[in-house]
Formats: C-alpha cells, sequence, structure tokens
C-alpha cells in the first residue's frame, strides 16, 4: 500500500509538471511514443537551454473519397508522400481524410492551407475521375476563388493517350480537363502521363491511384525541399513504462530535438530472440543539439545500445 501511495503522488506532481511545461514547449519538439509527451518530471532539473534551428517548410495532405472512409480501398500515399517529404527536409504536419463533399474539401484546404504557411505545401489525393462524385477540382477552385475552364492542353494529350487505346473521349472524360484557372494556377505535366497536376496558392491536386499519385509527386519533388533532418537512433532492452520518466526529462532539456519511443511489437511473444525491446530515435535539424541530446539520454540510460543498420 505505501507503494501505491507513493506512486499516486508522483504521478500527481508529474501532472503538475506537465500541465506547466506544455506552454513553454513547441508541439514540433517533444518525446513521441509512449515517454509522457516530453515533460520533465524533475523539479530540480536545470532550465532547457535555447537552440537555434533551421526552420523547416510544412506539409499537409488531404485524402479525398468515400471509398477511403468506408474502408473499401486502402490508402497508401499517406505513408509514400510522408518518407518523400521527411526525405527532402519537408514536414509533413497534418493528413485528413474527407468524404466526397464539397463543403469538407473547402473547408479542409483552406484549414490545411493555412496550418502550413504560406511557404507549406498542401497536396490533396482523389476525386479527379470522370463520375459525377469527383468533385475536388470544382471544390479546390471555390475555396480559392477560380473558375473552371476547359484546359486546351490537357484535352489534347487525352486525345493521344484514348485515341492510342480506341477509347472514346466522351464528355465524362472531357470532365477530366476541365480545371481551376487563374492567374496563379500551375499545370504541370510528367513524362508519359497525360494526367495534369494542377498547382493552386502551393495547393497541389493529385488523383488517388497511388501508381500516378506517386509518379507525379516523384517527377516534381525537386520543388519540395527544405533543410535535411539529422537523426541517431539508439535501442533499450528495458519496456518503455521503465525508461518514460528519463527520457522525457532528457527530451524537455533539449526541446529543438525529436525524441521518439517505439515498441518492438514482437518483443512479447519472442523475448529474449529479438535484438532489442524499444528503439528511440532522435532528430534534430541542428547538429550539435542532436550530440547534446544523445549524450544526456545515454547518461541518463547506460543501458542503451546501438545496433548495425542490418540488424536493426
Amino acid at each position: 500500500m505505501p507503494q501505491i501511495v507513493a506512486s499516486i503522488t508522483m504521478l500527481q506532481s508529474m501532472s503538475r509538471l506537465l500541465g506547466r511545461q506544455a506552454a513553454a514547449l513547441s508541439c514540433g519538439h517533444q518525446v513521441r511514443g509512449m515517454a509522457w509527451a516530453g515533460r520533465s518530471f524533475a523539479a530540480a532539473a536545470p532550465a532547457p537551454q535555447p537552440v537555434e534551428e533551421t526552420a523547416a517548410p510544412s506539409a499537409a495532405l488531404m485524402i479525398i473519397g468515400d471509398e477511403v472512409l468506408s474502408g473499401s480501398i486502402s490508402d497508401s500515399n499517406t505513408p509514400f508522400l510522408a518518407k518523400l517529404l521527411h526525405s527532402r527536409g519537408v514536414d509533413l504536419v497534418r493528413a485528413e481524410f474527407v468524404p466526397d463533399c464539397k463543403r469538407d474539401i473547402v473547408d479542409t484546404v483552406l484549414r490545411l492551407r493555412e496550418r502550413v504557411g504560406p511557404d507549406g505545401f498542401v497536396f490533396t489525393s482523389g476525386g479527379i475521375g470522370p463520375t459525377h462524385d469527383d468533385i475536388t477540382y470544382a471544390s479546390v477552385a471555390a475555396a480559392f476563388g477560380a473558375d473552371l475552364h476547359m484546359h486546351q492542353p490537357t484535352v489534347d494529350l487525352m486525345v493521344q493517350h484514348y485515341s492510342k487505346r480506341d477509347v472514346e473521349l466522351n464528355e465524362a472524360r472531357l470532365r477530366m480537363a476541365m480545371l481551376p484557372m487563374d492567374d496563379g494556377v500551375e499545370v504541370l505535366f510528367t513524362p508519359n502521363l497525360w494526367v495534369p497536376l494542377v498547382v493552386i496558392q502551393n495547393t497541389y491536386i493529385l488523383p488517388g491511384i497511388p501508381r500516378l499519385f506517386q509518379t507525379m509527386v516523384q517527377a516534381h519533388a525537386e520543388r519540395f525541399k527544405g533543410p535535411a533532418a539529422l537523426t541517431h537512433v539508439l535501442y533499450s532492452n528495458l519496456g518503455e513504462g521503465d525508461i518514460a520518466v528519463k527520457l522525457a526529462s532528457a527530451a524537455a532539456l533539449h526541446p529543438a530535438v525529436r525524441i521518439g519511443s517505439y515498441l518492438n511489437t514482437e518483443w512479447e511473444p519472442n523475448a529474449g530472440k529479438l535484438p532489442y525491446r524499444v528503439k528511440l530515435q532522435l532528430e534534430s535539424r541542428n547538429a550539435a543539439a542532436l550530440q547534446r541530446a544523445v549524450e544526456a539520454v545515454e547518461q541518463a540510460l547506460p543501458d542503451t545500445f546501438t545496433l548495425p543498420a542490418h540488424a536493426s
């Protein structure tokens, strides 16, 4: 019973500290996973030192389609985009799923546009086909006050594409060439594809078909770049609950470093047969800050170790 009372008292103290520190720490610099959201529980710990970090552009993704929300189709574009942007120094800060509803698309694209700021990127996936529920072009045009017009270069490419396949370019298919148009709109093309990539106010309108989405993003990846993130990975054979307090304290003292704690989900049925129980990933765009954080975690958790890349 005394141990239980002590644990409750400690948790209450943790809660108070969390509340006080939450306002001081940026949402972008916090410990993730099971490590108590990156707040320090050591009341006597020194204050974190301000560290200048190179700012990275932000990005957001809107996945559009009733079929995704119903589970009829699985989304694979989100992880693809997240990995590509991360590799190019851009932070994907939001991914939202919306139905084939004009109001939802309009509200969401405007909110995401505001969230990423004037230098950020918004991507949409889905809803640009020939059927009645393909309303992304019209919805995004409405959000930004643009009109829809038949885009002749797209029509010309469609004529070539469909004539080679002896397929009629009918009215329904021509809907896919009715694009948002105003002075700030760009229409990009990808080698060997007729599908246009419409860019309006740094919002990239893409098809939902993974092959097309991924090919088109990859073809224009040079547009999306920021300062590279540096990463250092440590491993532990302790449980997340065993390392949470010390890890959170280290994270709170190094706000320019993201610290993630990721459980090896195969550990429980294979204890003792796997090389680690918990993976700790430290990431920053400031090399000196990252090194200091790594040293702090290694000091706080002396059982941590590294592994060859092939073993992790």
